[in-house]
């Protein structure tokens, strides 16, 4: 049974009446306590004038629903409708949404709503009837359960409408982010200081729908209230945490880390509150705790697709932190997760391998340009259209052991763009940049290195083509002509 998916959290309401006798009282501990319906019944008949007595009539058929008897429920509930059908005045409809709660309960939302909507006809003032239609109709029709809160507000206008609007819209968003502005709009009507004298969820739910409406400084200042008066909060001290580093706060996302980490109640901590704290941290330049936060987020990630992207980011603030090896190592155990690595993915992995060259010398840099190598090698196969870029790096990492061109190990890389270019056409500056660096490598290559004239024209005629005022290409064309 999904019961209380249609009613108010806080459950079924109680209406007491204004003279309850005590025998009411000893029906419902007799109704809870097992006795059997009999007993329950005699107790109810001492009641004087009983049979005129809703309210009383109402709390022992709810006490029979709390021990989920509806068969007495239903009885007791047709007698608390009987009880005000010939009143004139005073009608309350306790009966009518009793009745409404059985069927429930019962998981007939259909049902429920009519028996609500006749204790609304019953009773135009029966706050209670309107409150639990409009919950009814939440999930089906948020608007219009909306609509029937608006006439609540003229029955009774202290009740919290908009409040009541914005959770409404707030549960909807949660199944359809459409529903998201609505409970802005309905919870913005609301003043901190009203809100917070109701249900606490209300408040946080504000402070959640302006965090997922990219409200930011709103949704701290609804934090920052809340924690005014509970600084333990763990709701929260995460949204101030979340939003601070949103706004880029970092010194107020690093003192709300902490005090969601140690200085909060009941916290069950998430990925999402690691991976801000990291950033927090990151925010500082304060690498170390960084990367410890982005290893908590990582060891209780719940699914592979969290993992993924957590190993990324911690990759990312090894190298940050110029702590090369590790940010290797956890690349790869990236690409290795990752089904849908793409070519910018693996051109981050030989860019890692590309840094750690420019710090090395000798064997240990010759080793890492040549797996940098490998990977371009890889892309082009794994991803053709990568092919000019791949290309191109793979020739400006060669040229880390070979700087002056001498042995032109950039040199078939270099051809390949130049070659791939030239068949298709500048189409942007990219293509530009990258053709006009191949015909300078190339011809100085041919022209300086191997003293080939004739190999080294084409590359600067192409250079002078592409760019006719091109310095180098006027000096070496006017040597060689």
């Amino acid at each position: 049974m999904n019961t209380m998916k249609y009613l108010l959290a806080g459950a079924l309401m109680v209406v007491s009446g204004s003279a309850m006798a005590q025998s009411f009282d000893e029906a419902v501990k007799a109704v809870k306590s097992g006795q059997s319906p009999k007993e329950v019944e005699s107790l109810v008949k001492d009641v004087k004038d009983w049979k005129k007595n809703a309210a009383g009539l109402a709390k022992v058929g709810r006490a029979y629903l709390d021990v989920k008897d509806t068969l007495n429920t239903r009885k007791y509930a047709n007698l608390a409708v009987d009880a005000e059908k010939k009143l004139k005045e005073g009608k309350t409809a306790v009966g009518y949404i009793l009745l409404g709660d059985l069927e429930v309960y019962n998981d007939n939302p259909g049902d429920a709503a009519a028996w609500y909507q006749n204790a609304i006809y019953f009773n135009p003032k029966a706050a209670e009837a309107y409150k639990k239609y409009a919950f009814i109709y939440r999930g089906r029709d948020p608007k219009q359960a909306v609509q029937t809160l608006e006439q609540l507000r003229t029955v009774d206008p202290t009740y919290p409408v908009d409040a009541e609007a914005g959770h409404i819209y707030y549960m909807s968003a949660t199944k359809n982010s459409d529903y998201m502005p609505l409970a802005l709009q309905a919870y913005q009507k609301v003043q901190l200081e009203d809100l917070s004298k109701l249900e606490p969820y209300y408040m946080t739910e504000y402070a959640l729908v302006a965090f997922a409406s990219q409200k930011n400084e709103l949704s701290k200042k609804i934090a920052e209230f809340g924690l005014k008066s509970t600084p333990r909060n763990a709701g929260y001290n995460r949204l101030a945490m979340y939003n601070s580093v949103e706004l880029k706060q970092f010194e107020d996302a690093v003192k709300y880390t902490n005090k969601l980490f140690n200085e909060s109640d009941t916290a069950k901590f998430t990925p999402m509150d690691y991976k801000y704290a990291a950033l927090a941290y990151e925010g500082i330049n304060d690498l170390d705790n960084a990367v410890a936060n982005y290893k908590k987020q990582i060891d209780c990630c719940t699914s592979e697709t969290q993992k993924i992207a957590a190993l990324k980011d911690l990759s990312d603030c090894y190298k940050a932190k110029g702590d090369l090896v590790n940010s290797l190592a956890t690349y790869e155990e990236y690409l290795k997760l990752n089904p849908k690595a793409s070519a910018n993915d693996y051109a981050g992995f030989a860019n890692i391998y590309r840094n750690m060259a420019a710090e090395q010398t000798g064997a240990e840099q010759k080793e890492s340009v040549d797996k940098a190598l490998a990977i371009y090698k890889d892309m082009i196969e794994k991803f053709p259209n990568s092919a000019d870029y791949s290309n191109f790096m793979a020739a400006r990492t060669s040229s880390i052991i070979d700087p002056d061109q001498k042995l032109g190990l950039a040199r078939p890389y270099y051809e390949a763009l130049f070659n791939s270019i030239s068949a298709a056409g500048i189409k942007d500056n990219s293509d530009k940049a990258r053709i006009v660096e191949a015909c300078q490598y190339l011809g100085i290559y041919f022209f300086k290195i191997q003293n080939d004239n004739e190999a080294a024209k084409p590359y600067f005629e192409k250079l002078q083509e592409i760019d006719p005022e091109n310095a180098l290409a006027k000096q070496v064309l006017s040597i060689i002509k």
